[in-house]
């Protein structure tokens, strides 16, 4: 509200609304915006560091849910939620930027990543009358938000050690005393007169880079690995893999030629051709493969993994008893393509020119040696990513209480009558 009313704040909502230049009053042109590869790259790593995607948070806080918890209900209420306040926000944000942008401020430029929090807003907090109050507001605000992330990471990480044999025989609030500790200790050099340098090289290539691998390992994981070798027992190795070599090694290809490439060369389009021309060739000569109708190749081959788990959130957001609803099919169809054929494209995409973005142009100006320390942080998370995948040698799979949840006949009978499978399945147990 303070913000909306300060003078030249409609110039910053024209720039957060329009992209307006603020020195010329030019507006920017889209096409040329939209092609820009960064912007997608740092708005991907935004939108999962809110979300908490992929960082095990959703996955904690989902733990503690019952069984048939509406779960598409609450994504999309969480999402929506989510980005709702974020573009409230911007108002807030811009319109304070047009303000500094009115005072020809010197750092009216510090728009992007934390010098937009931390260098223009105390700016211009600092010229408002009671700025006192105004610093104190902002100091309040950072911190709820700083403590309200440092809630969410240590939930995720403490309900997965909490998990672990070792893990029960301890206190969860000592777990937590613990966790805090060590990341209390660890910041601390973010306080050195470097500190600032440190935290925005380790900002970029943590929520750009580790994010996006992560995002991509997850989708490889659901959508190819899984239930994998059942298919390929069923209908054979070759329908399986000519899918999924067609889709994977002109991807790979496509992003290591991207990354190659003359910075103004514009590839993008030709690899996006090549891969939706081999994944269709590759599907053809699968479904021939298989000696299977286009329906069931399409279930059990080209959605299978995705299929399992998009039908088992389908039925856990309905009522017991409630027949097959109109969306089921439209949701089950747009979640598994998703997450199976788009997202992999577009995280491997946006990482490729990422990475060579900041090869020709080091991030920030900084020195190599800081690009150096960056690029560390998410080397050391893919091998911890890595490293319990090489070691667990223990398969865990569902047990006999979800395997009813995810049972057609027991979600679509009100009595919760089992079937003889389930029956089986825990009498083995």
């Amino acid at each position: 509200m303070k913000g909306l009313t300060l003078p030249n704040a409609s110039a910053g909502i024209r720039m957060y609304l329009q992209g307006e230049n603020p020195a010329t009053g030019e507006l920017p042109d889209v096409a040329e915006v939209l092609g820009d590869t960064q912007i997608w790259a740092d708005a991907c790593a935004q939108i999962f560091f809110s979300l908490g995607v992929c960082m095990g948070v959703m996955t904690s806080y989902a733990s503690y849910n019952p069984r048939d918890k509406p779960i598409i209900k609450n994504a999309f209420i969480i999402s929506l939620g989510n980005c709702s306040l974020s573009f409230f926000a911007g108002f807030a944000v811009f319109s304070v930027v047009g303000y500094l942008n009115g005072l020809g401020h010197p750092v009216a430029s510090r728009t992007s990543s934390i010098g937009l929090a931390f260098i223009a807003y105390p700016s211009a907090i600092e010229t408002l009358p009671g700025a006192n109050f105004w610093s104190l507001l902002l100091s309040l605000t950072l911190f709820m938000l700083g403590i309200d992330s440092a809630f969410s990471f240590v939930e995720a990480a403490s309900t997965v050690i909490y998990d672990t044999p070792t893990g029960k025989k301890s206190p969860r609030m000592l777990t937590a005393l613990i966790l805090c500790s060590i990341g209390a200790v660890m910041s601390v050099i973010f306080c050195f007169n470097w500190g600032f340098t440190f935290f925005d090289v380790i900002d970029h290539y943590l929520a750009v880079y580790l994010m996006l691998l992560l995002g991509l390992f997850q989708a490889f994981a659901i959508s190819w690995v899984y239930e994998a070798g059942e298919v390929m027992e069923k209908h054979g190795k070759g329908p399986v893999l000519v899918l999924t070599f067609s889709y994977w090694i002109p991807l790979v290809l496509g992003g290591i030629v991207g990354f190659a490439s003359i910075p103004t060369m514009n590839v993008n389009w030709v690899f996006c051709v090549l891969l939706i021309v081999s994944t269709i060739c590759g599907s053809i000569v699968s479904l021939c493969m298989s000696k299977l109708s286009f329906k069931e190749w399409y279930f059990q081959i080209a959605l299978s993994g995705v299929r399992k788990i998009a039908r088992s959130m389908t039925k856990l957001s309905k009522k017991p008893g409630d027949p097959r609803a109109w969306w089921e099919g439209i949701f089950e169809s747009w979640w598994g393509l998703s997450i199976k054929y788009f997202i992999p494209w577009a995280l491997w995409w946006l990482l490729v020119m990422s990475a060579r973005n900041d090869l020709v142009a080091p991030y920030g100006g900084y020195n190599v040696f800081w690009q150096w320390i960056g690029f560390l942080f998410p080397l050391a998370g893919i091998l911890s990513f890595f490293v319990p995948l090489l070691v667990c040698t223990r398969r865990e799979d569902f047990g006999p209480e979800v395997d009813e949840a995810f049972e057609e006949e027991v979600r679509a009978n009100p009595n919760n009558q089992v079937s003889p499978a389930t029956e089986l399945t825990k009498q083995n147990a």
